[in-house]
């Protein structure tokens, strides 16, 4: 067909291209090429109405004229609705891309949010038991400082009684020495 195609369908202009030409695309892969079908009717319509013929006067000639070639109304309408099975085909192709771009667009980024928000409230478990630890390990150094305190004071007390202890033991044997030394 040399026809562009959206030369016949006049009201797709300034639609969206991506969606004109996938559903065009769908009606010339249907075209079988040599017939007289419902495309070539329609072309041949729009051809007398450019000459300012009436719409039923273009239908009725161009009909006459496609009769000459073996085309009967019922030949006609089993092709209209062979597109229009064509534009259905290409509606459920589409309906199935839209039902795939959703779920990887939005349910499978619902479902990422869905684990994001699982991971947070574990992060935040995880906080919590990290800062009960901390508090634990900070009471136990308080209490190390307080242990030592007390360990440094009875550290000290026992070296100030062994010292004690030494001085008077340390001082006998000293006089014992000199006692001694002064009477032998």
């Amino acid at each position: 067909m040399t026809t562009d195609l959206r030369d016949l369908f006049p009201e797709t202009k300034g639609l969206d291209e991506k969606s004109l030409n996938a559903l065009l695309k769908a009606i010339k892969h249907n075209h079988e090429n040599g017939q007289f079908d419902y495309l070539k009717f329609k072309q041949s319509v729009f051809s007398l109405l450019k000459m300012e013929m009436s719409e039923e006067m273009a239908i009725r000639s161009a009909f006459t004229t496609a009769a000459t070639l073996g085309l009967t109304k019922e030949n006609l309408l089993k092709s209209a609705r062979k597109y229009i099975y064509a534009l259905e085909s290409e509606r459920e192709t589409f309906a199935q891309a839209v039902l795939g771009q959703q779920r990887s667009q939005i349910d499978d980024r619902k479902s990422e949010v869905n684990q994001f928000a699982k991971k947070i409230k574990e992060h935040q478990s995880r906080i919590k038991e990290l800062e009960r630890e901390i508090t634990i390990f900070q009471e136990r150094i308080d209490n190390v400082d307080q242990d030592v305190e007390e360990a440094k004071t009875k550290i000290e007390k026992t070296k100030e009684k062994f010292l004690d202890v030494y001085d008077i033991i340390n001082s006998n044997i000293s006089k014992d020495i000199d006692r001694i030394q002064q009477i032998l």
